[in-house]
């Protein structure tokens, strides 16, 4: 497993937007996948260079006088340079064992919180692999590395319109190369559902924004939040006010909770029903709020019910191609 990671991280990051379709797979026709790979994606939230949101900011705001690096203010005022968090553009793609490529299947794309680094956190810390391998669906997880080991719930690219569609498309492409046209425009269809855990809330709100062109919108089948909602309110309230939005499952801690309570009531000023428990049977259009006791580093994998994400996902309806 060491050997593995090595491996991985020796992959390094080009500072250039324009190079990249590279991938290394780390696991296929195995016990524990049907396909497991880590891309180097142009459309990957990182390298960014852009403005701060809708901000006329610089995303790197300072440079550092001895090196001449580049330097990010995050939002508690650190100061971060470029080539240690900002550069890294893989996105680790994983097809569970049971995956029948001939059947529907649905997109799973999960932003991450802080501190971390997608490998030995998503894959050796919160078991995201393992988790989704325990899915009864047809499902394809996609997992974009966002800011690197820092506090910083930046999204890069994914400030830009169709920014996600952008990354989705470099995800077909390298599906393209290893399972074939037929199965890409499959992929290119498919249902998503967009997961954050923590400070991935960002990354999740401007992808509800910006990220997909009208016609693609209805492809979102569903949100889940994990100890999620912790900024861009206006964003996720716009999106539920859409009429044919798709399901909102968010689990909250105590940290989480002063804006999932308003959330909640800005649903019930317009009467938009929402529900504090989950059914065997997630309504399609259904919103739930279920607040939890757990610590924010343990709600991942311990929910409860323990692994949520499992939990839900099992609770949702067969995935159709439309």
């Amino acid at each position: 497993m060491i050997g593995l990671l090595a491996i991985i991280l020796s992959m390094r990051p080009s500072k250039a937007e324009g190079a990249t379709l590279a991938f290394k797979r780390i696991c296929q026709s195995k016990p524990s996948c049907y396909l497991s790979i880590i891309a180097r994606l142009h459309h990957a939230p990182f390298p960014y260079d852009g403005m701060v949101g809708d901000r006329n900011q610089p995303f790197f705001d300072h440079m550092d006088p001895k090196n001449g690096q580049r330097m990010h203010t995050t939002d508690s005022g650190t100061i971060l340079s470029e080539t240690s968090h900002y550069l890294d553009n893989r996105v680790l793609i994983h097809i569970p064992p049971k995956f029948n490529p001939k059947k529907p299947f649905y997109v799973l794309v999960f932003f991450h919180g802080h501190f971390t680094e997608i490998y030995s956190t998503l894959v050796e810390e919160m078991l995201l692999i393992k988790q989704i391998n325990a899915v009864s669906h047809n499902i394809i997880l996609v997992a974009p590395q966002m800011v690197l080991n820092a506090a910083d719930s930046s999204p890069g690219k994914l400030y830009r319109p169709r920014g996600f569609t952008n990354m989705m498309g470099d995800v077909s492409r390298v599906l393209k190369k290893i399972m074939g046209q037929k199965f890409a425009k499959r992929f290119n269809k498919a249902p998503v559902i967009l997961t954050a855990y923590s400070g991935g809330y960002r990354a999740l709100a401007y992808t509800l924004d910006r990220g997909l062109p009208e016609d693609q919108i209805k492809r979102l089948y569903g949100v889940i939040l994990l100890d999620a909602l912790y900024g861009e309110l206006d964003k996720f309230d716009t999106w539920l006010q859409r009429s044919d939005h798709g399901f909102l499952v968010n689990f909250y801690g105590p940290s989480s909770t002063p804006l999932s309570v308003e959330l909640q009531q800005k649903l019930q000023e317009r009467s938009q029903a929402w529900s504090q428990s989950l059914s065997k049977q997630l309504i399609s259009r259904g919103i739930y709020f279920l607040s939890v006791p757990t610590s924010h580093h343990s709600i991942v994998l311990d929910g409860p019910p323990r692994w949520p994400l499992v939990y839900i996902l099992n609770s949702i309806a067969k995935p159709t191609l439309k």
